[in-house]
């Protein structure tokens, strides 16, 4: 009996047909996504969707957990197709601020904005904040604000109106074991919701299981907490809001935090 197994030119055939029908699709996607900044009708933005992003990412891995590509790959593809549409509307730019300890920082901005991305480093925190707040650049990436060695969370609450916010976590999909330096990215918008989120904020005075508690200007003590849940007004119990708290933030949950 003659062998019916595929030859392999055939097979190289079905992949090129595969990959044509792939490109087609992502230039479907990105019609429509431009379809999408025309819809919104506002050139000013905001232009970071990082809870939507969380959403489809979160729902593609869930789709794929039982298949042979790993959800790292998922997300590396996916990361380069919402750069490009992010880059059909707007320049994207992500400074860094990645201190000694924590240079994998910029690897994780690269990861995130992929190509359509430019990445530029600088050397202070506030740096950073203000690049976003001017509008130089898109997004910043800091250490995660919990990591004290890099102390810079309380100037979010410095500066003049609108101030920057914590707006996504990186990675979001790390190894909570493999020991390496997560990210927040900071823009100044509001943050997005994802459906399942982490909300930080500054209450004054020491409060029991706080992040982190550094002196105000005044001397008193103000801390930092992390609430479950959306940080929009009504969207947590008021017992999860202590008195005088001032929102930083929020994000999607990652796989490790």
């Amino acid at each position: 009996m003659a062998d019916a197994s595929p030859s392999l030119a055939q097979l190289r055939a079905e992949i090129d047909e595969i990959d044509d029908t792939l490109l087609a699709l992502l230039q479907r996607r990105v019609a429509i996504g431009r379809r999408v900044a025309a819809a919104k009708g506002d050139s000013a933005g905001p232009f970071l969707r990082p809870g939507r992003e969380a959403a489809i990412l979160r729902r593609l891995a869930g789709q794929a957990a039982d298949g042979d590509l790993p959800v790292a790959v998922i997300e590396r593809v996916w990361r380069e197709i919402l750069a490009a549409n992010l880059a059909r509307q707007v320049e994207p730019v992500t400074v860094v601020w990645a201190p000694s300890g924590a240079e994998a920082l910029v690897d994780l901005a690269h990861d995130r904005g992929g190509v359509s991305t430019r990445v530029v480093c600088v050397t202070e925190p506030a740096a950073a904040l203000a690049a976003v707040a001017e509008g130089r650049a898109t997004l910043a990436v800091l250490p995660a604000p919990e990591l004290t060695a890099w102390r810079w969370w309380p100037l979010l609450l410095e500066g003049p109106l609108p101030k920057p916010r914590i707006v996504a976590r990186l990675p979001l999909f790390g190894d909570p074991l493999s020991g390496a330096v997560a990210g927040v990215g900071v823009a100044c918008q509001d943050p997005d919701p994802s459906g399942d989120d982490v909300t930080l904020m500054m209450v004054p005075g020491r409060s029991e299981g706080a992040l982190d508690v550094v002196d105000g200007p005044d001397g008193a003590p103000r801390s930092l907490l992390a609430r479950d849940g959306w940080c929009a007004e009504g969207s947590l119990p008021d017992t999860a809001i202590p008195d005088g708290a001032v929102p930083i933030g929020a994000y999607a949950r990652t796989r490790s935090h």
